[in-house]
């Protein structure tokens, strides 16, 4: 039956037994092994003394002796990767005179051929192939499983050279004869048929085979041989860049092997372990790493050390090498090639893999000398075992040439920059090493040769990765720079493909996993991607005034891109077919019931997102679905308006720190922009109060000439100014901040707070608050043992709700201990306004807790009485990851009268990660929240004045600006760090 597959052999049949057991040699001198001395070296994995032993052996011996032993030899040396010993011990004792012993010579023959084919001896084993054919054929007669088997090794071997007709003439002929024979070899000469033609390179020859087998095992249901063959399948369309058929049978094969093998079965961990990979060779590593940490600690709690557990380890280390974590793949790779050196031998092919893996990773980590070292040993296996002209071996030596150019060491004969280019076929080895020597020149100043390489490394990762691969991308990064560094005609073509490929890919990992260390590792990724845009088109804007339009691009589509993608998602939802709007809110239940039942739902969560991914957010659907643009946006707005849009980037200095910097475009009625480089981020946070308290006035002054003032006399024109945030641009009251006169910058035109600027209404669509249902939470009873009393919440309530009533709105409230989570929960489904006057809360990093949704929240009732287990859905704390997970998307307001509301960690993935991007996520159109502690009292006035100028005005920004003008002239009883600490933002 089919087997998990590794490397398939050449050899197809298999079906005679005894032909490796050895007669006892007579009549050897004294000083030779005994076969049960070269036998043991063999059991105990010392197989070159057992090859050794063989081959003295092999000097005595005679006739159908020296065939047996021979025949041996070989197989120990196919298996271990030593094809020549085989061609030199098999070649001249596979006569006419040896056909007397027909087992011997079929089980000769069929190595043979083997190892010439391991060999690249293409020639020579068709030859032999088609002497074994007929031996067999003379030996057995016509319906011989043997010469099926014979036939169906011939027909592969054709395959490779291309000849298919005559190929495909074989296998239809074997099989016509095995389907009429016994089942389970019919089934087994198609799985190993299907592998061999994979191997071989003939995929879609192999597909239709590996058709055939499916369609046979499914006639008996569901088994152990159809999971595997379901993986095989798989790894026959990755092979052949299908990757959503491949999923497809990777699927099917997890829930076989499961519910056949059980979750701890080889098998399974080897399909979870496979799916993985093919979400990494696919560049979808944020649905890749979940399945391959799976399957590596599944494998390390069941396989133990293994060769399975190290294929594990390999995999997973391969996709951290893909994102350029090399630190975290050596250790992995490291391991496996120890295991794989003590226990399978030097020369084995899992062997070499892993030494060259781990090569790789030593490149990756600046130790060139070091991966030299291992290159040369690999490459002198490969010359001592495959020969000096086999594929293998001259790629490798062609990798070695170009690690030695990064060690700086003298090249091997004929080496040259020139001859790599035009030599090198696409792998993603060649890639990698394409891409260092890129790096080299750029060190030693030569900046043609670096763009000549980095052209040479975006060719081969576009044909071997594809355009959207994190590895691809990394490379069109490097030809951007390079680009720019000469100031080519096609670098500002060049960064706008960039942000397009960037774009499509990191929205496609947003929508496929909700894991937030994997969604940071995806946005700080694209983010150092994104600062070289800014920098170029910072540089480029004089002479290039046509690189704003890429400058808008960037920041309508970089600003909080998780929140995007979900609102993304909710735009088309309409138009989604049934299968997909399922497969979505499946995802959204899921990833609700995650929250309270982690380990129950991950499993289920994780590939429901994939699947999401695959079926939502592919490349031409979240491309194609007409956002504005930010030239629309501009053209959108008014006399007298503007909008001030940040932009929060890492980038890397000459001498190799990374820093965050901050750029901002300024943007005018009409369409003029300018765009500024405003500085290091440090040097904003350094005027923003750590402990969330009010700003002083110095810094406030401070600000303004570092933002709005940077910008001229042009701002003074500005009626109504737009500011749309980043990073630590988050924490800054503009607002507040204070002109040269020591105003206000409200006091003098209207600021209005967004989270992005397609959150700009057109100047003819003021938006008009509607009356509708309201939900009010005050006066919260949070237990004896909770938090403390909120006098002045309950009256707040109820006067927001008398004043609300009478302008036609329809509230209710929910206080003391009616206001607990699941009552909020139940009744805030229909509500255009959700109002909660409690205690809020943002905490520092804590041990035992680094999910910034999980360090913030408000209190409800009963805060007091929980026992901290934070996955209760009563426990009387709203946690901002709870938060997330509901539907608002009709919600037009939520306000959160309550201290630390609008505080969070900066996040590229969500702007501000706490209670900001949580109502952003769940879809609330706007948000009332606090920058810092504010006191009962004065939150009170200030809520119940902002709900009577909603009532008069019908305008939430209007309400919010007239609200704080009040405070600034002295018609609200409240004190600045009341006014300052409210902030509305539109979602």
């Amino acid at each position: 039956m089919p087997d998990i597959r590794g490397t398939a052999s050449i050899l197809l049949a298999g079906l005679l037994a005894g032909w490796c057991c050895i007669a006892p040699v007579h009549a050897r001198p004294a000083e030779l092994p005994t076969i049960e001395a070269v036998e043991a070296d063999v059991g105990a994995g010392r197989h070159a003394e057992a090859l050794e032993g063989y081959r003295l052996l092999l000097d005595q011996a005679q006739g159908s002796e020296a065939l047996q032993i021979a025949v041996r030899l070989a197989e120990i040396a196919n298996v271990t990767g030593q094809p020549h010993l085989a061609l030199e011990a098999l070649g001249p004792r596979l006569t006419e005179a040896a056909m007397a012993a027909p087992e011997l010579f079929d089980a000769g023959q069929e190595l043979l051929v083997e190892a010439a084919s391991m060999t690249g001896r293409q020639d020579m084993a068709i030859s032999a192939a088609r002497r074994l054919v007929a031996f067999r054929r003379d030996t057995w007669g016509e319906d011989a499983p043997a010469l099926q088997a014979g036939r169906l090794t011939l027909s592969g071997l054709l395959d490779q050279q291309g000849r298919h007709d005559e190929a495909r003439a074989l296998r239809d002929e074997a099989f016509a004869v095995l389907a009429k024979g016994d089942p389970e070899l019919y089934l087994r000469m198609l799985n190993n048929t299907a592998i061999v033609l994979q191997d071989g390179g003939a995929l879609d020859e192999a597909a239709q085979v590996f058709a055939r087998l499916i369609a046979a095992l499914e006639e008996d249901g569901a088994s152990l041989s159809l999971g595997i063959t379901h993986f095989n399948a798989a790894i026959l369309d990755r092979d052949r860049r299908r990757h959503d058929a491949a999923i497809d049978h990777h699927r099917r094969a997890i829930e076989i092997l499961e519910a056949v093998a059980g979750p701890a079965s080889a098998h399974t961990i080897a399909a979870i372990g496979g799916l993985g990979q093919t979400y990494a060779f696919a560049g979808r590593p944020a649905s890749a790493m979940p399945l391959l940490r799976d399957a590596l600690e599944r494998a390390r709690r069941a396989l133990g050390d293994s060769d399975d557990t190290m294929l594990q380890a390999n995999n997973l280390a391969a996709v951290l090498r893909t994102l350029g974590r090399f630190a975290e793949a050596e250790p992995l790779d490291r391991e496996a090639y120890g295991w794989r050196e003590a226990n399978l031998g030097p020369a084995h092919p899992a062997t070499l893999t892993s030494r060259k893996n781990l090569a790789l990773d030593l490149v990756g980590l600046d130790r060139p000398d070091e991966a030299k070292a291992h290159y040369d040993a690999i490459t002198a296996t490969l010359e001592g075992t495959r020969g000096l002209d086999h594929p293998l071996t001259r790629d490798m030596r062609l990798e070695r040439d170009m690690i030695a150019a990064l060690s700086g060491t003298a090249p091997a004969e004929g080496f040259d920059l020139d001859a790599i280019s035009d030599r090198a076929e696409p792998s993603g080895d060649n890639v990698l090493l394409a891409n260092r020597l890129a790096g080299i020149a750029g060190r030693r100043g030569d900046e043609r040769t670096e763009l000549a390489l980095n052209r040479l490394s975006l060719r081969l990762a576009d044909a071997w990765h594809g355009p959207y691969h994190p590895t691809t991308l990394a490379m069109l990064t490097n030809l951007a720079r390079s680009e720019s560094a000469l100031d080519t005609e096609e670098s500002l073509a060049t960064y706008v493909e960039l942000e397009r490929r960037l774009r499509i890919w990191s929205r496609r990992e947003f929508a496929s996993t909700s894991d937030t260390a994997t969604l940071e590792q995806v946005a700080t990724t694209t983010r150092e991607n994104i600062g070289d845009i800014m920098r170029y088109s910072f540089h480029a804007l004089r002479d290039k005034p046509q690189v704003m339009q890429l400058v808008g691009r960037v920041l309508v589509e970089w600003k909080a891109p998780g929140s995007l993608e979900r609102a993304l998602l909710d735009g088309v939802r309409d138009r989604l077919p049934p299968e997909d709007l399922a497969l979505l809110e499946r995802v959204r239940a899921l990833r609700a019931e995650s929250l309270s039942h982690p380990d129950a739902a991950d499993a289920d969560l994780a590939m429901a997102e994939a699947r999401l991914a695959e079926r939502i957010g592919g490349l031409a659907r979240l491309e194609g679905e007409g956002q504005r643009s930010y030239e629309a946006i501009l053209a959108g707005l008014a006399e007298g308006e503007a909008v001030l849009d940040f932009l929060s980037v890492p980038l890397r200095s000459a001498n190799g720190k990374v820093e965050e910097r901050i750029f901002a475009m300024m943007a005018w009625h009409g369409g003029d922009a300018m765009l500024a480089d405003l500085g290091l981020a440090a040097d904003f946070e350094a005027l923003i109060p750590p402990d969330g308290k009010l700003m002083a006035e110095a810094a406030r002054r401070k600000l303004h000439d570092m933002t709005v003032g940077r910008f001229g006399a042009r701002v003074a024109k500005v009626g109504r100014l737009f500011v749309v945030p980043d990073g630590v641009t988050h924490l800054i009251p503009f607002d507040g901040l204070l002109d040269g006169q020591g105003r206000p910058l409200i006091e003098t035109r209207d600021v209005r707070i967004l989270r992005n600027a397609r959150a700009i209404p057109p100047a003819d669509r003021e938006q008009v608050a509607q009356p509708g249902p309201m939900l009010l939470v005050g006066a919260v009873d949070y237990g004896p043992d909770g938090m403390s009393a909120l006098p002045a919440s309950g009256p707040e309530v109820e006067a927001i709700a008398a004043r609300m009533t009478a302008a036609g709105y329809e509230p209710e409230i929910l206080r003391g201990t009616d206001a607990g989570e699941a009552e909020v929960r139940a009744t805030s489904g229909g509500r255009r306004i959700l109002h909660f006057a409690t205690h809020g809360f943002f905490r520092p990093v804590a041990a035992g807790e680094t999910a910034p949704l999980w360090r913030a929240g408000i209190a409800l009732a009963g805060a007091g009485n929980g026992d901290g287990a934070r996955q209760r859905a009563d426990d009387g704390i709203l946690y901002a990851a709870e938060v997330a997970s509901w539907d608002l998307s009709g919600v037009d307001l939520v306000v959160l009268s309550a201290c630390d509301t609008a505080q969070g960690d900066r996040s590229y993935v969500e702007g501000l990660n706490g209670l900001p991007s949580a109502l952003a996520i769940a879809g609330a159109r706007r948000s009332l929240l606090a920058r810092w502690p504010v006191g009962d009292r004065g939150a009170a006035i200030f809520m119940d004045r902002f709900y009577a100028h909603l009532a008069a005005t019908g305008s939430y920004d209007e309400a919010m600006r007239h609200t704080k003008l009040d405070a600034i002239e002295g018609r609200l009883d409240v004190e600045d760090d009341t006014w300052l600490a409210f902030a509305l933002i539109a979602n």
